[in-house]
């Protein structure tokens, strides 16, 4: 990784002994590459590299990223990081370097409905007009986030303050965020379609039903989690997996072999999807008594060196596969992902 932009801070404040531990262990849950130094550690993510140094009363910090926004996403998930470990300590830290300040955050846009039809029992599929479409395109991300305001009240949206740091506006301005996953991005038309899975009470479910033509949303992204690896795969998921499981298998090369495991809940919620012929596709109905981690229990690690395994379904389910992927079958850290998209 070529690096190209830097910034540095300096915390103060009477710092937790187990700080250091308490990030670590953050930091590997996200199943980030860490490195323990003598008094800190240095975290490796796919576009920044994180170098954290502790003593009694401060915590030294220091970012090289390839470019602004992947300087700006992870000062943003270490500040959320540090504000769960040690509440206060980000305050009155003044960074410096490659900081952008005062304006939108680089990963913000907005976006209006163009149309919003039914593409199956339980999904709605959106389309949304949108300028940046063709940055979003150009950064390869899956996911992004969409940001709906408060009905019946001017947006107020994300804003870097001062110090460069991502702000999300409080109170009765608050945003609704659900992360959802692209199913067409068309640059030369400033358009992008995904999918909602309906769920009774869910506030996009309210939303994808009554919007309207020109409603304004904001779009946060693309966010993390890409396409997976590996020649040979295993991929696993549920209802709210099924947009991204789609858009893995329709760009998949070819001559990518494995198996996609998918759990719904009837039979109607069965659909055809695009997929190498080497890829198995095995589905899992709830109404007939069958579970996604029943078969992901005795499912196989996919065969060779280049392999890759991708869940992503309840938070349950997924703690389940990762411990028998990773404890069980010591399936390596760069030859998986395992992601929870709702929690029961």
């Amino acid at each position: 990784m070529s690096k190209t932009l830097h910034a540095s801070a300096v915390f103060h404040g009477v710092l937790p002994e187990d700080l250091i531990t308490h990030i670590s262990a953050h930091a590997r849950d996200a199943e980030l590459l860490v490195e323990e130094t003598r008094s800190g550690l240095i975290v490796t993510v796919p576009l920044a590299t994180v170098s954290l140094e502790a003593s009694r009363a401060t915590l030294q910090v220091d970012i090289d990223a390839v470019d602004a926004a992947a300087l700006q996403n992870i000062r943003d998930y270490l500040h959320y990081t540090l504000d769960h470990v040690a509440p206060g300590l980000t305050s009155g830290a003044e960074w410096q370097g490659d900081i952008l300040r005062n304006r939108a955050p680089l990963n913000f846009t907005t976006a209006t409905v163009h149309g919003i039809r039914r593409v199956g029992p339980n999904f709605l599929r959106v389309e949304l007009a949108c300028s940046d479409t063709r940055r979003l395109s150009a950064e390869r991300g899956m996911h992004f986030s969409l940001l709906l305001p408060p009905d019946g009240r001017m947006p107020v949206w994300p804003r870097l303050d001062d110090n460069g740091r991502t702000v999300m506006p409080l109170g009765a301005d608050s945003l609704h965020r659900a992360a959802y996953t692209f199913v067409e991005l068309d640059p030369e038309r400033e358009r992008f379609t995904f999918d909602v899975f309906e769920h009774e009470g869910g506030r996009t479910t309210t939303w994808a039903r009554t919007a309207q033509r020109g409603d304004l949303v904001g779009i946060s992204g693309p966010g993390s989690g890409g396409f997976p690896p590996g020649q040979n795969i295993l991929i696993a998921g549920d209802e709210t997996a099924i947009p991204a499981i789609r858009r893995i298998l329709q760009t998949s090369a070819p001559d990518r072999r494995g198996h996609a495991l998918l759990e719904v809940g009837t039979e109607a919620d069965i659909c055809d999807l695009s997929r190498p012929d080497g890829v198995d596709l095995s589905w899992c109905v709830r109404n007939r008594g069958e579970s996604l981690w029943d078969r992901l229990s005795e499912a196989p690690l996919p065969q060779g060196p280049d392999r890759f395994v991708w869940v992503a379904a309840e938070k349950t389910v997924v703690r389940n596969a990762k411990a028998r992927f990773r404890q069980t079958l010591r399936l390596g850290l760069s030859e998986g992902y395992f992601a929870y998209y709702w929690e029961a």
